[in-house]
């Protein structure tokens, strides 16, 4: 019951920050009730490669 209870916790923090992101949702709430804790690991390494990605060659992030 735990584990359910956890999976639906997680599917819903993913699917707002997905969301919140401007990323596909239903892949992040799938992602997230199947694997739970580790998809938020996932989700910030995934952001972060497209954030890069759709910089380019000039990418300089500058975060406050």
């Amino acid at each position: 019951m735990l584990i359910v209870v956890l999976s639906i916790i997680f599917a819903t923090l993913l699917g707002a920050l997905a969301f919140k992101k401007g990323m596909p949702v239903k892949r992040w709430l799938i992602l997230g009730a199947l694997v739970g804790p580790i998809a938020v690991y996932l989700f910030n390494v995934h952001y972060r490669r497209a954030l890069l990605r759709s910089l380019g060659d000039n990418r300089t992030v500058l975060r406050a």
